[in-house]
């Protein structure tokens, strides 16, 4: 009888091997300084007199930091907890100003209209109104400097200019919400120093281990899980909204049971979001590397185990090899979560 091959084998069950990284892996990155557009992603607007009291009841933010030129991420979720949409919130020109994936704008704006109600707030979208621009490292900084701004260096700290607001995302990397001719003209300037990159920003947002909500992902994990509460995502001192009862229960009583973490893996295509991988060690011997650990795809039906991770993105940095950001247990590595 001939001996199974278990690397044929892993290949035929598509195993992706996923690691823990090393203290130091991330900071021995290279890091080039770049620039790309977002202007593919959606866009929501929300004025008039009650925009911000008809937001402080139905997202996790504290809209009334947003309304003082702070810029953080904010959840829309069910009455059960769980984010069913995940914005970057801006406060510009009496607006407020919500920006999230592109495919998730209509799901987004029509559930927030149902919320509406009477509040004298107008919702619409702004996707082809407003620009963005993702900048990052010290080149980029200095062009902003030179082009007239005070560059801000605390996360979520804003700066203004009647041409648009800047925001700082998290150390090194900002986020402009500007009309559309000043961000074509800033936009001139920045190609001088290098193109736009935009799967250079995608690295550089998983390996600051900010979280994002697709399609696929919606109304999957809490606000905890994407670890919001440490990237000040959420208020746990503002009134109600909806889902905060589960969301507030979940950080009183310390019952979150996992988190958002770095990972990195090795294997033939990108990772998913939303796709359950689990650990399995039954074949150690197919790889070399000490820190490997195999996990494999379950199969349809099949129940996830206690040590399973849900990729909420993912992001190759050379062929078969990348970095990604999985929810899993916080007994695999409670010092090593992300965004704390």
């Amino acid at each position: 009888m001939t001996k199974n091959n278990p690397i044929a084998e892993s290949q035929n069950k598509q195993i992706i091997s996923v690691f823990e990284l090393e203290q130091d892996a991330l900071s021995q990155l290279p890091r080039i300084p770049g620039w790309c557009d977002l202007d593919d992603r959606g866009l929501i607007r929300v004025s008039g007199e009650e925009a911000e009291i008809f937001l402080q009841g139905q997202l996790t933010q504290d809209m009334a930091l947003i309304k003082k030129g702070h810029s953080f991420l904010g959840a829309h979720c069910t009455p059960k907890g769980r984010i069913l949409y995940l914005f970057r919130c801006f406060y510009w020109k009496e607006s407020f100003y919500l920006d999230l994936p592109n495919a998730l704008e209509a799901s987004a704006l029509k559930r927030l209209t149902m919320y509406k109600l009477r509040a004298k707030a107008q919702l619409e979208s702004a996707a082809t109104q407003m620009s963005r621009t993702a900048l990052w490292g010290e080149t980029m900084q200095t062009i902003l400097q030179n082009a007239g701004w005070s560059v801000p260096n605390e996360p979520g700290a804003s700066t203004q200019l009647p041409e648009g607001l800047l925001t700082c995302m998290d150390a090194g990397h900002w986020l402009l919400l500007s009309e559309p001719d000043y961000a074509q003209r800033i936009r001139s300037s920045l190609s001088q120093e290098s193109p736009s990159d935009q799967q250079n920003w995608i690295i550089e947002q998983v390996r600051a281990a900010q979280p994002e909500v697709v399609a696929e992902t919606s109304d999957t994990w809490i606000p905890q899980m994407l670890n919001l509460d440490h990237l000040q995502g959420v208020s746990f001192k503002k009134g109600c909204y909806t889902g905060q009862e589960i969301v507030a229960r979940a950080h009183f009583l310390g019952k979150v049971k996992r988190r958002m973490r770095i990972l990195g893996y090795e294997g033939e295509g990108l990772p998913s979001p939303g796709q359950k991988l689990h650990l399995n060690s039954d074949t150690p011997e197919i790889h070399s590397h000490p820190h490997l650990v195999d996990i494999q795809r379950p199969t349809e039906g099949e129940e996830e185990s206690a040590d399973s991770l849900q990729v909420v993105r993912a992001v190759e940095l050379k062929t078969g090899q990348g970095l990604l950001l999985g929810v899993t247990k916080i007994s695999q590595a409670p010092e090593e979560i992300a965004g704390e």
